[in-house]
């Protein structure tokens, strides 16, 4: 069983405004904490809120206290990478009522490797069921929450998520091509805010992260046909299918990359945000 020994004060949740948050996503549904509540607020979050890294690559650095997530990413229009967008959501379903807890996971993406820890999910719980809620892994994760239990397949708009057991190991599978691959494991370790810093300065300082390596900004796009994952890896915009990508187009200039940041991805770019990415090498 997930303990919930985490308190109000210890997250600062006190300090998110949720009428503010549930403008920015465009939610207007139920606010209850029921299942129906947590899939419509993941999947407007997931619709609305970009993944992207773009603070790390400016070097102004990632800050995890509440206001500053908050300011960054519901008044200012700015997306941000999985602790801000799982802290952010955590502390919206606490005001409203639900009961959680934050982990940190390790990413794996069919690796067999052992990853460090950093990436964060959250646990909900809604009677005696659990359930995994990820706002924050990008546009490959699953739009809305899965029940915690051996074996269970949620199929989301096309994409096929799958809970697989390994001991006291808890791991999310998604289905790519025909072939099950792990997305990401996770136990019940007990967490507290100076973990989730420093999986934070890792994340965002080791020469050796993804996130300060690369560009990453992503955004799962409503269409008529349905959501549409799409990416900006570097150069590249791409289209994700469960096949693999299905469009990819280059990009040959600043002025194309700040377009598609903007009008594809969905991120608000002030003009001092704008020659920080021309200034990017």
């Amino acid at each position: 069983m997930v303990t919930t020994a985490h308190n109000a004060s210890e997250w600062g949740i006190e300090k998110v405004d949720v009428p503010a948050y549930l403008d920015r996503i465009g939610y207007t549904g139920p606010t209850g904490p029921t299942l129906e509540t947590l899939t419509g607020l993941q999947r407007a979050h997931m619709l609305s809120m970009p993944f992207e890294n773009l603070d790390i690559l400016f070097g102004d650095g990632i800050s995890l206290d509440l206001e500053s997530i908050q300011d960054k990413m519901v008044n200012r229009g700015r997306g941000g990478y999985c602790h801000e967008h799982n802290l952010l959501f955590a502390a919206v379903l606490e005001r409203i009522g639900f009961t959680l807890t934050r982990l940190l996971c390790r990413i794996r993406l069919g690796s067999t490797d052992v990853q460090s820890r950093s990436h964060s999910v959250l646990i909900v719980e809604l009677g005696e069921r659990r359930y995994l809620s990820d706002a924050g892994y990008g546009c490959l994760g699953p739009l809305e929450p899965i029940e915690i239990a051996d074996g269970t397949v949620s199929l989301q708009d096309g994409w096929e998520y799958r809970i697989k057991r390994e001991g006291a190991v808890t791991v999310l599978q998604m289905l790519n091509n025909g072939s099950w691959i792990d997305s990401l494991g996770f136990d019940t370790t007990l967490f507290h805010p100076v973990d989730f810093q420093m999986a934070n300065y890792l994340s965002s300082t080791y020469p050796r992260s993804p996130m300060v390596t690369g560009f990453f900004a992503q955004r799962v796009v409503s269409t008529e046909a349905g959501p549409v994952r799409k990416a900006l890896f570097g150069a590249n915009i791409q289209d994700f299918t469960t096949e693999g990508i299905a469009d990819q187009r280059a990009l040959s200039t600043k002025a194309e990359m700040v377009s598609a940041l903007r009008d594809v991805i969905g991120i608000r770019l002030a003009d001092e945000e704008i020659k920080k990415i021309e200034a990017i090498d």
